[in-house]
């Protein structure tokens, strides 16, 4: 069975969730094609197959946002290059993808929206608005959803023509493999605290170069791409990007982890990858909170409202003593591999009932 597996992120970007749901469906015996688009100029791709996954990554011509003849150059290029494939199942996880999909396929093929993200809200004024309507073409369009938060499953339902639409969410989780392993004690500065994924706007900077200022012997390390100019004080450390595979050693050799978000429409639909990776080793965290983050109420998790609860929660956590030590229940229940056994399930039960009507 053939899979087209429409991402918003090409493959070499940091691992998030479209390279890992890819990958295990892989593993489970669909033939899966990964496909992005890249604005010629903006980054390398590669392309190649491993196992049962074929990475597809392909160039489009930049500023298709802005000008409307070059997204429609696109979309014909694209649809024409699509046009000699044949699938049985397409995902989709961008409002804009289905109208680079043949009408061949749409017709013939189970269509899953995949939302891992508040998408209009990446977006402002007029584009936001245009989103949200060709979000709604595409809820009408498609024969499943499929979210990463309970928020995104009631704004989709919101939004939807069709307010019959089944819409399944399944979580995010962790890399079992990874975590499997024992990870290194890497040096670093002591005490310190470790934020792992996207530094961009959406990041409470503010909260953080404060307590660097007032609290010189702690180190704040920031790892991952940065999308936003950064104005480090001395004790803080971007370590730009790191492998995957080498994220567990730092989120191990950590004292205190972060997750603080400024809490907007986009942040309110997320479930984050590293809460998961972060509590696999019971680790101590600090988090702005909003409602996603309610089911982890029970763990390792101090949450903060402005900059003196922030500061209030490290020196908690330090009189409490760091800890690190691996969480193998956890791992066993929120691994990717138990995500996408639902999924899979989901596809197989959806193309059946397709099939039938």
């Amino acid at each position: 069975m053939r899979i087209l597996y429409f991402s918003t992120v090409n493959w070499k970007w940091i691992k998030q969730r479209p390279h890992f749901i890819a990958h295990y469906l892989s593993l489970k015996g669909y033939e899966v094609d990964y496909f992005s688009l890249n604005p010629i100029g903006k980054t390398k791709i590669r392309k190649f197959t491993q196992g049962r996954l074929r990475v597809r990554d392909t160039y489009v011509i930049p500023f298709a946002l802005k000008y409307r003849f070059v997204e429609a150059l696109n979309a014909f290029g694209l649809r024409a290059k699509l046009s000699f494939e044949n699938y049985h199942i397409i995902i989709v996880t961008h409002p804009f993808h289905l109208k680079y999909i043949p009408a061949r396929l749409l017709v013939n093929c189970l269509l899953i929206y995949e939302c891992m993200d508040n998408m209009p809200y990446f977006y402002e004024g007029p584009l936001r608005e245009r989103i949200l309507a060709e979000e709604r073409k595409t809820l009408n369009c498609v024969d499943t959803v499929i979210t990463s938060s309970n928020h995104l499953r009631i704004a989709l339902h919101d939004r939807s023509p069709d307010k019959q639409m089944h819409i399944e969410t399944i979580p995010n989780a962790l890399d079992r493999p990874t975590f499997r392993r024992e990870p290194k004690r890497l040096i670093l500065q002591e005490p310190n605290l470790i934020y792992i994924g996207t530094i961009s706007d959406w990041m409470d900077m503010e909260t953080i170069r404060k307590f660097a200022s007032i609290h010189l012997r702690y180190t704040i390390y920031l790892i991952g791409p940065a999308e936003i100019p950064l104005d480090l004080l001395p004790n803080m450390v971007w370590l730009g990007v790191k492998k995957h595979d080498e994220i567990i050693d730092y989120i191990y050799s950590g004292n205190i982890m972060l997750l603080p978000f400024l809490i907007n429409e986009l942040t309110e639909a997320v479930d984050p990858v590293k809460i998961y990776e972060y509590l696999s080793l019971k680790k101590p965290v600090i988090s702005s909170y909003w409602a996603e983050l309610g089911k982890f109420e029970d763990a390792k998790i101090k949450f903060y409202c402005n900059y003196q609860d922030f500061e209030n929660r490290v020196f908690e956590i330090e009189q409490a003593g760091f800890a690190s030590e691996l969480d193998s229940e956890f791992v066993e229940l929120n691994n990717w591999e138990v995500r996408v056994e639902r999924y899979a399930k989901l596809l197989y039960s959806d193309l059946k009932a397709k099939k039938t009507n």
